[in-house]
């Protein structure tokens, strides 16, 4: 079983400082699945918590992704700070928990040299409204592309979303996470709240009431889509992160590299709103790839300039994700 929560040791101010700005990673839901045990060397053990589990992500693929989101995002912190950040990997499971590795923080040296991404990535986060037409930079393209994304038209995206959002809303386990992970209280330290969904209060209703009926008929489904599929068909850009294959250690790195790639967005001036229902099905994930002309798909976004900011989501306090370094020895 994941150990469960407990004051473990004393965590310094600085790192105290890093990892709470570490816990703004994104993560699908916004279920945010990492723990941190304190070690008594000074660094910290990173969990996933198995409980926090999507029945949708059958893979585990999106957990992952927000894994290695959080590490990266730890990392940029770190140098923010003047700290230098080191992961070591372990991937080991005991039960419901997940032990994925070691981080560390070191003091820099002076004169060290800074990501440049640091800076910008304080100011990074999801921006689901609708966005103008003005024109990518080739140079944000050129970045993206570096960092293993595919260009796909956006109407072709959008009508592979639409038909799989048709065929999720016909699945119990996705209703059935959103379910989960949706509150109505804006004050919910973890999944999809007023704050983050940008939804009138009709659609918010709306959706409260299709989660209840636990599957949709297909006309219904498309009706509830509608939203995303529009601004898919209306985007500036669709981008498709690839991968080499489903491995745990390959979709923690993807999920570095998505960070990285929402970084660069972010550092460009515009914006990014994750709509991966197309590659969670495998009857549009095949199409997705050779659209995109990547390997695995496993992250699709839409990219733009803003028309207007956005709230940030809600995230849990740093001691709600410290569990019992006792309790993790005793495994």
């Amino acid at each position: 079983m994941i150990p469960t929560p407990g004051p473990g040791l004393t965590i310094p101010a600085g790192h105290r400082l890093v990892l709470t700005e570490a816990l703004r990673a994104p993560s699908a839901h916004n279920a945010q699945p990492w723990r941190l045990a304190a070690l008594a060397g000074g660094g910290y053990e990173l969990h996933y918590n198995h409980l926090d589990y999507l029945p949708y992500d059958p893979d585990d693929r999106d957990a992952y992704l927000a894994i290695g989101a959080f590490l990266e995002t730890f990392e940029l912190s770190a140098g923010r700070h003047g700290w230098r950040a080191s992961f070591t990997s372990r991937f080991e499971r005991h039960g419901s928990d997940l032990l994925v590795g070691s981080i560390r923080l070191t003091e820099s040296r002076p004169g060290e040299p800074v990501d440049p991404l640091a800076g910008p990535a304080a100011h990074r986060h999801t921006n689901r409204c609708p966005y103008d037409r003005t024109p990518l930079p080739d140079s944000l393209w050129a970045g993206l592309q570096e960092l293993g994304c595919g260009l796909v038209a956006p109407p072709a995206m959008a009508r592979l979303v639409a038909r799989a959002s048709t065929l999720s809303w016909k699945d119990p386990r996705f209703v059935a996470d959103l379910g989960r992970w949706t509150s109505a209280d804006p004050r919910a330290p973890a999944g999809m709240t007023p704050a983050g969904l940008p939804l009138t209060r009709f659609e918010w209703a709306a959706l409260r009431l299709a989660i209840r009926a636990g599957r949709l008929p297909a006309p219904v489904a498309l009706a509830y889509s509608s939203r995303d599929i529009r601004l898919l068909a209306r985007a500036r850009a669709v981008a498709v992160l690839g991968a080499a294959d489903l491995s745990a250690a390959t979709l923690v790195d993807a999920g570095r590299r998505l960070l990285r790639c929402w970084v660069t967005i972010t550092a460009a001036g515009f914006a990014y709103h994750p709509i991966s229902v197309a590659v969670d099905r495998p009857e549009t994930a095949p199409a997705v790839a050779a659209q995109a002309g990547v390997g695995v798909p496993v992250a699709v976004f839409r990219i733009g300039h803003p028309r207007r900011e956005a709230p940030r989501s809600n995230r849990r306090a740093l001691e709600d994700v410290i569990i019992n370094s006792g309790s993790v020895g005793g495994r």
